[in-house]
């Protein structure tokens, strides 16, 4: 089985993302989201453009038992514990993913308007915690991102 994703040239070099179905009944959510690909993020998470353009209430979320660090600092961290996310196959096939999904958002009125500008252009990220079910292919010269299993 093979998930394909794809190169994201807004990135210099350009970065591996794939795009997901997200579904939560709790949170009345069903869109469609790219996440970045990062091998670095032990989990997957969504950040603060994607909370916004998801419309969560952060305050009906649960706080995470930690909170997690990374480029931007410490950020409070909250749980979609209903979280499904489906993948399409290049078989047509669809892949579902269910997880407690991490939600990461800033506090952004303590940042300045530059810091604030660039921590709203962070991608939500597709972590280890479901990367280390597959093998992920990256290869820039042909153009292919893919994960097969």
């Amino acid at each position: 089985m093979r998930i394909r994703g794809f190169l994201n040239r807004d990135y210099e070099p350009p970065a591996p993302f794939i795009k997901v179905l997200l579904i939560s009944k709790n949170s009345n959510i069903r869109k469609f989201l790219d996440l970045h690909i990062d091998t670095g993020a032990s989990s997957t998470i969504i950040l603060d453009k994607d909370a916004r353009y998801l419309g969560l209430d952060i305050k009906s979320l649960k706080k995470a038992k930690r909170n997690i660090g990374g480029i931007g600092g410490l950020i409070d961290t909250y749980l979609i514990k209903d979280a499904i996310m489906i993948f399409k196959t290049e078989e047509g096939m669809i892949y579902e993913e269910r997880l407690n999904l991490l939600v990461g958002v800033h506090k952004l009125n303590k940042l300045t308007e530059k810091e604030r500008r660039l921590i709203i252009r962070f991608p939500s990220l597709l972590g280890r915690n479901v990367l280390r079910k597959f093998r992920l292919i990256y290869d820039e010269r042909s153009n292919e991102v893919f994960m097969e299993s």
